[in-house]
């Protein structure tokens, strides 16, 4: 097995890591494991050329579709939904198992900590490498990393422009040893995408300005996360680690709003 212990961001190259939740609102986490196994089957890969991610979400952020049964106890729901996860991915051990955000907007409710101790139990089984946290403000991460047992050693958060690409929160968990993971970065941006000063940088190295984009986030630490259907964007999305940006570039785009 692959040794994470000293996992960083600049080793979870964006094309390694594959991100779900056992959620079927938005994500189809069967689909992934079936993608996973045809791969491997085919010869394209192993099981440790990935890092593979997926989530406990609470009842409210779920449809019908529930991994649990919706009237037992949070730490019985995150154990089978787990177990769903396992079976959806075909895997015995899951790299990185996330809480899908905490059930309130200020501090961690009860609730949230049920989860957690949840979460850790399952951590301490050997089933999860690592644990961490979505969809978190700077105070509630805060909070986590002082009181719990286990701390998270991820951070998926979305990330706007508008908000300083979430400067604070990614500042914190470089201070912590975070690993701090960025969604939607061209959807969530799109006034920035349009941007003079983007276009401009994507002309001066020959790239597309999500080229630009995925590049900044990787120089300042970030883990991009990115989704798509169309082949040929995903290729375009991964070709970003053979050319650099100057550090004013940077500066630059870290600067852009969408005012």
């Amino acid at each position: 097995m692959t040794d994470f212990s000293g996992v960083t961001a600049e080793s979870l190259e964006p094309g390694r890591v594959n991100t779900t939740a056992s959620q079927r609102r938005h994500y189809h986490e069967a689909a992934v494991g079936r993608a996973i196994a045809t791969s491997v089957e085919r010869g394209l890969l192993t099981r440790n050329d990935l890092f593979l991610q997926t989530k406990f979400t609470f009842r409210e952020g779920q449809n019908d579709r529930l991994p649990y049964d919706r009237d037992a106890s949070i730490g019985i729901q995150v154990e089978q939904s787990f177990a769903s996860s396992i079976k959806h991915l075909g895997t015995e051990v899951i790299d990185s198992y996330l809480l899908h955000g905490p059930t309130q907007r200020l501090g961690l409710a009860p609730a949230d900590w049920e989860a957690w101790r949840a979460m850790e139990a399952i951590h301490d089984s050997g089933r999860v490498r690592l644990l961490g946290i979505s969809n978190v403000s700077l105070e509630q991460l805060q909070r986590l990393c002082q009181r719990a047992r286990i701390r998270p050693r991820f951070v998926q958060n979305r990330c706007y422009a508008a908000r300083g690409w979430d400067r604070r929160i990614r500042e914190f968990c470089t201070s912590n040893e975070l690993i701090y993971q960025g969604f939607p970065l061209l959807t969530a941006n799109r006034e920035v995408m349009a941007r003079p000063e983007l276009a401009r940088i994507a002309k001066r190295h020959g790239r597309t300005g999500s080229q630009i984009v995925f590049r900044s986030a990787l120089d300042v630490g970030m883990v991009p996360l990115t989704g798509t259907t169309d082949l040929a964007h995903m290729k375009a999305d991964l070709e970003v680690f053979d050319f650099a940006l100057e550090p004013e570039e940077v500066k630059q785009i870290e600067a852009l709003t969408e005012s």
